[in-house]
């Protein structure tokens, strides 16, 4: 009975110190980009990359992902993913650089991680929980998008439809005949 109780107390001393401290919950993001050119490349959006992420977030946490060329830890980019749904570990999507890819990102191995903040704060709020650096992919030279396409239908693909529409006219009439040929025997 004693050592019962003295559990107890000590479970319950334990508890009050960790909620008097604040208990903040760890977050863990898990990695599921895939869709590129080997495995963990981003999708291109063509321009821009998709990453997709699975994370235990909690109400006013959001994720992030920052990108930036290897050997240029200086010129780095951090965007906030959208939260796309799921069970908890809940989905999250991340889109880089839709409205193009700049130079310094072009023909380069690009590393990335995740890490979490705050939301609606540009991943600056309370960052915690970073993967570090762990993936890299390799982006396209031009990393640009093409804008429009106008082709030009050719007089030989006029010609061949002519031929086409002729054969079948032909054909048609042909077995036609061939019918009225059986019915009159």
């Amino acid at each position: 009975m004693k050592r019962r109780t003295a559990s107890a107390m000590l479970l319950a001393l334990l508890i009050s110190v960790l909620m008097a401290t604040g208990v903040q919950a760890l977050t863990l993001i898990t990695n599921t980009t895939s869709g590129g050119s080997d495995p963990y490349a981003p999708l291109n959006l063509n321009p821009g990359w998709r990453f997709t992420v699975k994370a235990d977030t909690v109400t006013g946490e959001a994720v992030c992902v920052e990108v930036h060329p290897m050997g240029d830890a200086g010129n780095f980019v951090q965007t906030q993913c959208v939260f796309s749904g799921g069970a908890n570990p809940y989905d999250w999507t991340c889109n880089v650089f839709t409205g193009g890819v700049p130079t310094a990102f072009r023909s380069k191995t690009v590393q990335y991680q995740f890490h979490a903040a705050n939301i609606d704060t540009n991943c600056q709020g309370n960052p915690r929980a970073f993967t570090g650096f762990n993936w890299t992919f390799n982006t396209d030279p031009l990393a640009v998008s093409l804008q429009s396409l106008h082709a030009e239908p050719s007089v030989a693909s006029y010609n061949w439809a002519a031929v086409g529409l002729i054969t079948a006219v032909l054909g048609v009439g042909l077995l036609m005949s061939m019918r009225l040929l059986r019915l009159r025997r």
